[in-house]
């Protein structure tokens, strides 16, 4: 799939530059696979250039990219000084490409649309007051129930707080099933695993200051523990600690785990094919001392190289308007980034991801917070392995990122 991707990206670059490749005028963004199915995708962004150019009488090269390597594959370019004008950049990636002074602010671009984005889209996309990025998409997690399991081990009321989560596990495990699943694999983004417990025990992972680690405190211990409290009672999947999240052998759409605390919608519908949307049940995030879940913008910035500015904020303006964003939200299958405009609901997963929009954190924003994720995840693995207690898998992990943190 990842090779046909990439020929097919190859494929559309010739035909969108061969007449272009010598305009100085010309923009170029690099685009990713938001829409996963290749020929809608290539048809949209096809159609996109035409409207552009017809409108603007600008060329526009769109350049199709594989998700894969990307952060390698930009940064090697933009060293070169041959990147693109406009990338699609996710919020944890913007602090380090502004620390790097590799972006321009965009704020005017984002208050004279013909919408009022998302506080939290906005916000994740702010660094120091300004903002590097406008929100194509709105991505959400929530809870998801197989509630024919909940009600086959006499449970009634689905949890929906922590408390309620431990106390369901132990009828659950008795049918062999466990109450939550739980991929604990270093390569999976903790963004979609540890971190909404973390913030929903009232922690973060970064000090305010962004100078030192804060998930070592009470809260995080908290977090960690309610993952092992559960693996004590034969709450989490076997091999939890190594366990990868896969859409085809996804524990809840196969119905050997009766939850998911941070399901995307694509699961949540994978689920509701395999056991029956009657059984489906899309719930709020879960609670402890806060409510929240993981979301965020898939946003569009303008890098400090780009030959021409100015063309390149006019198509800023182009694409984040009404009638391009919301054919993208439709085909992509997320959701619209604005406030001030209903989402299309055509059913009861619509209907419960779109109540969860309010909860959506983008994470903590930190020019290393990808770094630091990959120095935290091997020590919950640890911890959910049993080589370590919830306390000194996360100082062990403190002190890493704090000396990451210390260097500039």
């Amino acid at each position: 799939m990842k090779r046909t991707a990439v020929l097919i990206a190859a494929s559309l670059v010739t035909a969108l530059t061969a007449c272009s490749q010598s305009s100085d005028d010309a923009v170029t963004m690099w685009m990713y696979p938001v829409i996963a199915d290749e020929e809608q995708s290539r048809t949209f962004w096809h159609e996109v250039e035409q409207g552009f150019e017809a409108e603007h009488k600008i060329e526009l090269r769109i350049e199709l990219q594989p998700w894969e390597g990307r952060q390698e594959k930009l940064g090697a370019a933009l060293m070169a000084g041959n990147g693109p004008d406009l990338v699609l950049l996710q919020p944890d990636m913007i602090p380090q490409y502004v620390e790097e002074k590799a972006l321009q602010p965009v704020g005017d671009v984002l208050t004279g649309g013909e919408r009022t984005y998302r506080p939290s889209a906005v916000a994740a996309l702010t660094v120091k007051d300004q903002a590097y990025g406008l929100p194509l998409y709105q991505t959400v997690t929530t809870t998801v129930y197989n509630r024919k399991l909940f009600t086959e081990a006499g449970i009634t009321e689905l949890p929906d707080t922590w408390d309620e989560v431990k106390a369901a596990a132990p009828k659950l495990a008795a049918r062999g099933i466990p109450v939550l699943d739980y991929a604990g694999s270093i390569e999976e983004t903790l963004n979609m695993t540890f971190y909404p417990l973390l913030w929903q025990a009232g922690g973060s992972v970064f000090t305010s200051d962004g100078t030192k680690s804060a998930f070592s405190s009470p809260q995080g211990i908290d977090a960690l523990k309610f993952l092992l409290d559960l693996k004590a009672m034969g709450g989490l999947p076997p091999g939890t600690a190594t366990k990868r999240a896969r859409l085809i052998e996804d524990s809840v759409v196969v119905g050997k785990a009766a939850m998911s605390h941070a399901m995307v919608p694509a699961i949540a519908r994978s689920v509701a094919g395999a056991i029956g949307a009657e059984n489906v049940v899309v719930g709020p995030p879960l609670r402890n001392k806060a409510q929240v879940t993981f979301g965020q913008p898939g946003a569009l910035s303008l890098l400090r190289t780009a030959k021409n500015s100015d063309a390149a904020r006019k198509f800023l303006s182009y694409m984040t308007t009404p009638k391009v964003v919301e054919k993208l939200c439709v085909q992509s299958g997320f959701f619209l980034p604005w406030t001030d405009s209903a989402p299309p609901v055509t059913d009861e997963i619509d209907k419960g991801f779109t109540q969860a929009l309010q909860y959506v954190r983008a994470g903590d924003a930190h020019p290393r917070a990808r770094k630091a994720m990959g120095l935290l995840a091997p020590h919950l693995q640890a911890a959910l392995i049993g080589q370590k207690s919830p306390e000194q898998a996360l100082s062990d992990a403190a002190r890493e990122v704090d000396v990451l943190l210390q260097k500039r």
